[in-house]
C-alpha cells in the first residue's frame, strides 16, 4: 500500500495542496508522505467520507492519486534540472549579448574620439582651403576682367592705327585664348571646391553641433545673469541692451546650428 496521502495534490502553479483542508502544505513537514493515517486532517476527512457513503468500504472511499508523490518529486527534480539548464543558457546568451554591446560601445567611443579629432583638423584645414580658394578666384576673376577690357579696347586701338590688322588678329587670338583659359580654370576650381564642400560640410556641422550645445548652455546662463544684474542696477541700460543683443544673436545662431529652432 502506498505511503502517500490520497488527499495530496499539486495545483497549476506547482504547489502541494491538501484537498481535505483545502490549503497549501509542505509534504516534507507534514505526514503526507509517511504515516499519513495519523494526520488528524486525514482522519477527519475519512470519517466525513465514510458517513456520506454508507456501506462503502472505507479504503474504497479514498480518492486515489494519479501519480505517487515519489514519482511526482522525481519528475519535478528532472523538470527543475532542465529548467535550470535552460535558464543558464538564457543567462549565458544574455550575458554574451551585453558583453558584445559593451565592447561595441567602447570601440565606438574610441572611434568617435578619433573621428572628432580628425573632423576638427578637417575644419581648420577647410578654413585655410576656403581662404586660399577665395584669394585664387579673386586673382583669376581680376585676370578675366583685365583680358575682357583689353579685348574691348582692341578694336579702338586698330581703328586708331596704332597696330596693324595682322598684329590685331594675333593679339585678339592670344587674348581670347587666355581669356577662355582663365574662365575654364575658374570653373574648374569652383566645381572642385563645391564637390569637396559637399563632402566636408556634414563633418563640419557635426563638430559644430557638438560644440554648440555646451556653449548654448553657457550663453543662456550668461543672459540670465545679465538680466539679474540689470534688475539689480549693476549695469547701465546701454550696456545691458548691447550685451543682450550680442548674446541673443549668438544664441540664435547656435540654436540654428544645433537644430533647436522650431
Amino acid at each position: 500500500m502506498s505511503g502517500i496521502c490520497p488527499y495530496l495534490r499539486r495545483d497549476r502553479e506547482g504547489r502541494f495542496r491538501c484537498e481535505a483542508s483545502n490549503s497549501a502544505v509542505d509534504p516534507g513537514l507534514m505526514p503526507c508522505l509517511f504515516n499519513y493515517r495519523e494526520c488528524p486532517v486525514y482522519a477527519s476527512a475519512r470519517t466525513l467520507r465514510a458517513e456520506s457513503m454508507p456501506g462503502a468500504p472505507a479504503e474504497a472511499a479514498a480518492v486515489p492519486i494519479e501519480k505517487p508523490a515519489e514519482r511526482v518529486f522525481e519528475e519535478e527534480v528532472r523538470a527543475a534540472t532542465v529548467e535550470r539548464g535552460v535558464e543558464e543558457e538564457v543567462v549565458e546568451e544574455v550575458s554574451k549579448t551585453i558583453k558584445t554591446a559593451e565592447e561595441m560601445a567602447i570601440d565606438l567611443n574610441e572611434k568617435w574620439r578619433e573621428y572628432e579629432e580628425n573632423a576638427r583638423r578637417l575644419v581648420k584645414l577647410w578654413e585655410e582651403i576656403s581662404m586660399n580658394v577665395r584669394h585664387a578666384l579673386e586673382m583669376i576673376s581680376g585676370a578675366i576682367e583685365l583680358y575682357e577690357k583689353v579685348l574691348e579696347n582692341l578694336d579702338a586701338v586698330l581703328k586708331s592705327g596704332r597696330i596693324s590688322e595682322k598684329a590685331y588678329d594675333e593679339l585678339r587670338r592670344e587674348i581670347t585664348s587666355n581669356l577662355e583659359k582663365y574662365k575654364a580654370l575658374k570653373n574648374d576650381i569652383e566645381s572642385s571646391f563645391k564637390n569637396a564642400e559637399r563632402l566636408v560640410i556634414p563633418h563640419i556641422q557635426r563638430v559644430k553641433v557638438a560644440e554648440a550645445r555646451p556653449e548654448l548652455g553657457k550663453l543662456r546662463l550668461s543672459l540670465m545673469k545679465l538680466e539679474q544684474m540689470f534688475k539689480e542696477g549693476k549695469v547701465s541700460r546701454e550696456t545691458y541692451e548691447r550685451l543682450k543683443k550680442e548674446l541673443e544673436s549668438r544664441i540664435r545662431w547656435l540654436e540654428q546650428l544645433a537644430g533647436e529652432t522650431t
